[in-house]
């Protein structure tokens, strides 16, 4: 099958043969895979483009051009533009994401673990911990979600000044819990 030119093979694949481009694929993808590695494409990228250059054969099927009898050259000159191309759009896309604005600095990951960590937060979470779970709520709902005290009350079921109470107990226990942290971190209470 060796001195069957690729111009006969081709024809069987304009006539529908499907295994004909599989031999065309066979007689000449190391061939264009190496040509893509020695105008200084790597490897990788060379496989893709190798792959490319086929399916460029297969849509450009009805106006390839045989030298000889021979597909190859053809695909050598196809495997140059399909780089260049490459090339130019890898080009492109760098030049693209340099004019994108820098992303914002993310916090160090260290600095949240410090903090985490920390005296203060430790013993902030002791006292949450040790709190009755509607006074938590209570803090939860003023402190973070900005509810009155009066909403935040009613949707634990206690009444206003029993609210505030709690709030004002809690409180004192968080600014001792701070006044401790600030003695054993070297600061002022």
């Amino acid at each position: 099958m060796e001195d069957v030119t690729d111009q006969a093979i081709w024809a069987r694949v304009l006539a529908g043969e499907a295994r004909a481009f599989g031999s065309v694929w066979d007689r000449h993808r190391d061939r264009v895979f190496r040509h893509l590695l020695g105008a200084g494409t790597p490897p990788t990228e060379s496989e893709d483009l190798t792959a490319v250059v086929f399916l460029e054969l297969w849509r450009k099927r009805d106006r390839v051009r045989f030298v000889d009898g021979s597909v190859l050259p053809w695909l050598l000159v196809t495997a140059q533009n399909v780089r260049r191309n490459a090339v130019r759009a890898r080009r492109r896309y760098r030049a693209l994401l340099d004019r994108l604005p820098l992303p914002e600095a993310a916090p160090d990951p260290a600095d949240l673990v410090a903090e985490r960590d920390s005296t203060r937060t430790r013993l902030v979470r002791d006292v949450m911990a040790a709190t009755r779970p509607a006074d938590r709520d209570l803090a939860m709902l003023t402190a973070v979600e900005g509810f009155t005290i009066r909403e935040a009350a009613q949707a634990v079921g206690i009444s206003e000044s029993a609210a505030k109470m709690r709030l004002s107990r809690l409180r004192t226990r968080l600014d001792q819990a701070a006044n401790v942290a600030a003695l054993t971190e070297g600061g002022t209470p």
